[in-house]
């Protein structure tokens, strides 16, 4: 993931102290009303970091661009259940890894491959409105009693190609980058088409209350509430603030950050490992290592301690 250096030791001390002091300690302000519907927002003043402290950067070289199977142009396919597909998230995260190693190297050969990989899924994107949507065009169910039929769409899937778009307009300035980011970012706003990603919650939610923003990996079923997923998913807005400076993704990455920080202590397990979600509470030692890396992450990003306090203290549940 990033490069998120755990101060374990010193924050365990203060730990008490932080969640006493929780007010004052925030970074953020008071909640206020948005510009949607009054959804749950602290205002967070964003931290513009080194592009090398983005999420899935890190100082070792991926090398993951030539990956099989692929295409005839070198795009990787994804194996699944006799198939092989163009996996949204999965070519996402192929695009990052090859633009983190463009940026240790130069080597024009990682850059060509997230070029690639992304135009392999706009070919096949859904476009409606102004909107631009990457489908799964595989039937998926990963032991839930849910199964997602094809083709569904993920808000997962639309942050993490936002982000590389906005990494790819970051290194070449091609305009076409930047629409193609734009009309990402436009779907971050859709709650009433079928291909959604995003909700504000309900009154009867599993959050604690209405009025909060989510970016929603699996947005086609019951609502789940994946917390990896999610935030993944919301680190396309900052991607798009951090490149563009743009007032829009900024304050939508402030109300996800928000119903993170307000919501994350549901997904805690007492001397055990946090939730994958809200709904069927699995329990997974690598996604909670990820939880713990994700929250540290979110301080990085938005300068508040209680973050990394929390991931200090899921930390602590398995240790």
């Amino acid at each position: 993931m990033c490069n998120i250096i755990f101060t374990w030791g010193h924050r365990l001390r203060y730990f008490v102290l932080l969640l006493l002091l929780l007010p004052l300690i925030s970074c953020s302000k008071e909640p206020t009303k948005t510009l949607y519907s009054d959804l749950h927002d602290y205002s967070f003043t964003l931290e513009h970091v080194p592009y090398a402290q983005l999420f899935k950067n890190r100082e070792r070289i991926f090398d993951t661009w030539n990956a099989e199977p692929q295409d005839a142009d070198g795009v990787y396919l994804f194996p699944y259940a006799g198939g092989l597909y163009y996996h949204p998230v999965n070519l996402c995260f192929k695009s990052l890894e090859a633009l983190s190693d463009y940026d240790h190297t130069a080597e024009p050969k990682y850059l060509s491959h997230a070029e690639k990989s992304m135009e392999a899924l706009r070919r096949n994107a859904v476009r409606y409105k102004n909107m631009l949507y990457f489908p799964y065009q595989f039937d998926f169910s990963e032991g839930t009693q849910v199964t997602y039929t094809a083709p569904w769409f993920s808000g997962m899937a639309q942050g993490t190609a936002l982000s590389a778009y906005c990494r790819l307009y970051h290194y070449t300035e091609n305009p076409l980058y930047k629409a193609v980011a734009d009309s990402i970012l436009a779907t971050f706003t859709d709650f009433d088409s079928p291909y959604s990603g995003v909700l504000i919650s309900a009154e009867d939610t599993l959050l604690k209350g209405p009025r909060y923003y989510w970016v929603d990996e699996y947005p086609m079923h019951s609502r789940r509430y994946v917390l990896n997923g999610s935030i993944i998913g919301s680190m396309g807005l900052y991607d798009h603030w951090w490149v563009f400076g743009d007032d829009l993704s900024a304050k939508l990455f402030s109300c996800e950050m928000t119903s993170i920080k307000d919501n994350i202590l549901l997904y805690r397990n007492p001397s055990e490992r946090s939730a994958y979600c809200l709904l069927y509470r699995q329990k997974y030692v690598d996604y909670h290592i990820v939880h713990i890396q994700l929250l540290n992450l979110c301080t990085l990003l938005t300068g508040d301690e209680y973050f990394a306090a929390i991931s200090d203290l899921f930390y602590a549940d398995s240790h």
